[in-house]
């Protein structure tokens, strides 16, 4: 089954009874940036009722789901949330959604199709790609590699995460899992056997 995920950070918004529901979905490839952003939501709106999220993020082929009400009813907002994600195939995206409460209850049916509904909003606003199994690795090369590394690393289409320019360059980058084999055979090749391609963690 076809998997996909976000592309770039997109917003819903839903109305019940004065109560608002700001949602937004964020692209994420780990637990830690789920938190980051969080914590910059508890800051920007800090007199909000309610922050509930729901997750879904594949690490090294395992998928983990998390959901959280957030002091909410059981079941009646990070589920929905995480319902969303599931229902659209989103993998590597978190959905937040802030509550400011208008002062009347909604029940738990209510709750479910308020905090539900603020979360496709976000979907349906989302440029969804689909999604590739990356794999994180490093290599180190001399200078006078650069150029040919560098058109090869432009022609894989590469994401790179750091580089350090030290008495030799050293790369981390991710590439889809699918073509970590054909660019380790280019970069040996390129560099007559110097350059060893090893998997980072």
């Amino acid at each position: 089954m076809e998997e996909f995920t976000l592309s770039s950070k997109s917003e819903g918004k839903y109305h019940e009874k004065g109560s608002i529901f700001s949602a937004l979905a964020i692209p994420v490839s780990a637990i830690a940036e789920v938190k980051a952003n969080l914590q910059q939501l508890k800051e920007q709106f800090p007199d909000a009722s309610h922050i509930c999220y729901g997750y879904r993020i594949k690490e090294r082929g395992r998928l983990d789901e998390f959901a959280t009400d957030a002091g909410e009813p059981k079941g009646s907002s990070g589920l929905p949330i995480l319902n969303v994600l599931k229902r659209n195939q989103i993998v590597d995206a978190v959905i937040f959604v802030v509550r400011y409460f208008g002062g009347s209850k909604l029940g738990i049916p209510g709750l479910i199709n308020a905090y539900g509904m603020a979360a496709e909003g976000t979907i349906e606003n989302a440029k969804v790609k689909k999604w590739v199994q990356l794999e994180r690795i490093s290599f180190i090369y001399n200078y006078d590699l650069q150029n040919k590394v560098d058109s090869i690393l432009q022609k894989f289409k590469v994401n790179i995460i750091k580089s350090d320019f030290g008495e030799s360059i050293q790369v981390e980058l991710e590439i889809d899992v699918e073509k970590n084999e054909e660019l380790s055979k280019e970069l040996k090749e390129a560099s007559n056997g110097t350059i060893r391609v090893i998997q980072a963690f």
